[in-house]
């Protein structure tokens, strides 16, 4: 059977680095033996700036991150590629899994935002401003806090290179801000790795608003797979069940177009049960 998939999260190469693991074969979510029996399979991969570190020191662990996923690359490359845009993509054979590349949480820009150019011409395609708490740039979804100038010159910069900004861990007053640059220049943001907040009360998932003003953009939404997710704050585990919810509430806010998958793989302890 001919079986498609294009992700929009996932935190592998920083588990990789982290653990010792290599791309081909390995104890985590992802690896290309894992998806060997997919004719087609793309994911996002970003690249977590740890947040136990100094934003220079979080710039410098990019660059390791990076170099050793592009080397695992390498290493692989009859088995994948990284992809710079839909025509890398759309010209690679059957069974080569692409990788497009991410940076969660910007702050490794420091107050150099002339860093975006760089981590650009290194593959950089898709990029996130937080994580959590405050920034540099801005407030994540654990704040209430906007956009810094910075934060505002970073999104600036990042459109006119023609990346993508993720907004899945923005405060709700940078999601308002960038969406509302998005639309004056007619851009589309997503959110890479949510769920409903209708469904699952949580600080990290979208109102309806929130899915609607990325949808008007043209922008995507990926399910996530987190427990706490899809379940809000309760320690149940979830099922498939639960993400079939959150599904079916955003297809009902006209989103078929802009439902997809961000399951968080590598980033989250477990996957829901069957």
């Amino acid at each position: 059977m001919d079986y498609k998939l294009f992700d929009l999260h996932c935190d592998t190469p920083y588990r990789m680095i982290k653990e010792n693991q290599m791309l081909r074969k390995n104890q985590l979510h992802i690896a290309l033996d894992k998806a060997s029996y997919l004719s087609r399979y793309a994911q996002i991969a970003a690249i977590w700036s740890d947040c136990e570190l100094s934003d220079n020191d979080a710039y410098l662990a990019f660059w390791r991150i990076l170099n050793n996923f592009k080397r695992e690359i390498e290493t692989n490359r009859q088995r994948a590629a990284i992809c710079r845009s839909y025509d890398d993509f759309a010209q690679l054979p059957d069974g080569v899994a692409a990788f497009f590349l991410a940076v969660e949480d910007a702050r490794i820009l420091g107050s150099n935002v002339e860093r975006i150019r760089e981590i650009y011409d290194a593959g950089i395609r898709f990029i996130s401003l937080n994580w959590a708490g405050e920034n540099i740039l801005g407030g994540g979804y654990d704040t209430n806090s906007p956009l810094t100038h910075i934060g505002r010159s970073v999104v600036k910069t990042a459109f006119d290179l023609g990346m993508v900004i993720d907004v899945s861990h923005s405060s709700a007053k940078v999601i308002d801000e960038i969406a509302e640059m998005a639309a004056a220049i007619k851009r589309p943001i997503i959110a890479s790795h949510s769920d409903c907040n209708s469904i699952a009360v949580h600080p990290r998932n979208l109102t309806d608003s929130q899915f609607t003003k990325i949808k008007q953009s043209g922008g995507i939404v990926g399910i996530s797979l987190a427990n706490s997710h899809l379940c809000g704050k309760s320690a149940a585990r979830a099922k498939i069940d639960d993400i079939v919810s959150h599904i079916e509430y955003f297809l009902g806010l006209d989103g078929q177009h802009t439902v997809c998958l961000g399951c968080d793989f590598d980033g989250i302890e477990s996957t829901p049960e069957n």
